[in-house]
């Protein structure tokens, strides 16, 4: 368990970083400048905070009111920063003993070989760093921060000089390492997809400030805020004023639509909310087939504007019948929808947003919002 409560100075830039992570994969994602190695380096013990608690599994590590500062090398805190920092002159198993102390030459050598085989470090025991690939350096890196059997072990940004597919590889090794060793993990990423693939909690962080932490999907699919749903890529972020709140959930006016979502206990008739819903989630109405249940509502008219091609399908914009915007709606197709729809060809259609997965957030000049902020 880690519990992190902490502030820092640093110029103009204030860190003010709170939260909490159990026994799991917590990964702090957002911009890059928002604070989220500057929060490891204090967890780890490098960079003092002004004030503030780190507590890691009931441990004090460090206290401001209590004047309780552990040194790095007590805090039994696995640490792999940005780089890998591995001693140049040493070799792979030399570097990955090199934090070892207490343990005699041949309990040394026992951990190591440990190490060498969690991590798939075999036949590379005598090389130094500059005679290994970029994965295989990062799996030292990991060596030798779990070699010590940490309470916690911290990685920032752990994969992001690599190529995808080692990428893609390497996460999955660190899935498997956290299945074996039961090891709580902080990782750092601005990388949406890795936050999402290895995190069972996500905390956005945003200029030194954590925006919302909770379970990947609450995060990814709910965002607490305006803010919260441009840096998960929400795409589709639109403002609008409730008409009604009732026990069949809200009517929203969004430039003159009826728009049905979700009840939300805070939401009052005549209030300004934003809401959202991702472009991965917006339903093309396939001409003469069925409405589903939730087609039944939120039905429009629009026309798609532009289209970007990815390597996996299509980003297409639609602009609703009757609007004066660019654009109203992002929507992601794969490519063998897009061409079932015959959007090739034809370019006018009829969207869907299902109530269930709309989103609706407290407007962004608002003080009042959505109380859902909790891990």
């Amino acid at each position: 368990m880690l519990e992190v409560d902490i502030r820092r100075r640093l110029g103009g830039f204030h860190l003010a970083t709170a939260f909490s992570a159990g026994d799991e994969i917590a990964v702090l994602f957002g911009p890059s400048g928002a604070g989220k190695s500057l929060t490891l380096q204090a967890i780890a013990g490098i960079l003092r905070p002004d004030k503030g608690l780190v507590r890691v599994n009931g441990l004090t590590a460090f206290d401001s009111s209590a004047g309780i500062n552990v040194p790095p090398q007590e805090r039994r805190i696995g640490y792999v920063p940005q780089g890998y920092a591995l001693f140049p002159h040493l070799t792979v198993a030399h570097n990955i003993g090199y934090g070892l102390s207490g343990l005699d030459r041949c309990q040394r050598a026992k951990r190591v070989q440990e190490m060498i085989s969690l991590l798939s470090l075999d036949g590379l025991e005598d090389r130094r760093p500059r005679e290994l690939s970029g994965g295989q350096q990062q799996r030292v890196a990991l060596a030798r921060a779990l070699v010590f059997r940490p309470r916690l072990l911290l990685l920032d940004e752990p994969f992001a000089a690599l190529d995808e597919a080692i990428r893609s590889t390497l996460r999955q090794e660190l899935l498997d390492i956290r299945r074996r060793m039961a090891v709580t993990i902080v990782l750092v990423t601005h990388d949406l997809a890795e936050a999402f693939a290895l995190g069972d909690c996500i905390a956005v962080l945003d200029s030194g400030r954590v925006l919302q932490q909770g379970p990947r999907e609450e995060v990814y699919y709910r965002p607490a805020s305006r803010r919260v749903a441009e840096l998960v890529q929400s795409r589709n972020i639109l403002a609008g004023r409730v008409v009604e709140n009732g026990p069949e959930g809200l009517r929203i006016d969004w430039q003159g639509r009826a728009v049905k979502a979700p009840a939300c206990l805070w939401a009052a008739a005549g209030q300004a909310v934003d809401f959202c819903i991702r472009a991965s989630q917006v339903m093309v109405v396939r001409p003469g087939r069925p409405a589903n249940p939730g087609e039944r509502f939120n039905v429009f008219r629009g026309r798609v504007v532009r289209e970007d091609l990815g390597a996996e399908g299509y980003l297409i914009y639609v602009r609703l019948a009757g609007s004066e915007q660019p654009h109203d709606l992002q929507i992601e197709l794969p490519i063998h929808i897009y061409y079932r729809l015959n959007l090739d060809a034809d370019k006018d259609v009829d969207i869907s947003l299902n109530p269930e997965l709309i989103h609706v957030m407290a407007a962004a000049d608002a003080e009042q919002g959505c109380p859902n902020l909790g891990m």
